[in-house]
């Protein structure tokens, strides 16, 4: 009896699981694409999408993104990088939204076709 019961509750939470997992990454043909993925990856393993729109935009400090190599630290020269925020939409079994900050993939969302 507690067996059964493990079985129904693995098979219950299994569909839960496996959509949590579809978020984090779309599949393109072999490939997984998945956040820290750059623009051309994301090209050259899916294609191009079916829409891209320029969001927003998001200012940072550069020590927030650049190290100095040559001195071994973050520079903090107090100037501002801005870094342009897209988004994507495929349609590869499903919607999927690609979010990227500049070039880099941050999120990719799942959304239900209506």
């Amino acid at each position: 009896m507690k067996r059964m019961l493990l079985i129904f509750c693995i098979l219950l939470g299994l569909p839960a699981a496996l959509s949590a997992f579809s978020s984090q990454g779309i599949r393109c043909g072999s490939d997984l694409v998945s956040p820290g993925y750059l623009k051309y990856e994301v090209l050259q393993t899916c294609g191009e999408p079916i829409s891209r729109e320029m969001v927003g935009e998001v200012e940072i400090s550069d020590s927030d993104r650049l190290y100095d190599r040559r001195h071994s630290r973050y520079r903090s020269q107090g100037s501002k990088v801005i870094l342009y925020i897209e988004e994507w939409i495929y349609d590869k079994d499903g919607l999927y939204v690609l979010r990227f900050e500049g070039n880099r993939l941050m999120n990719v969302e799942s959304v239900r076709k209506k």
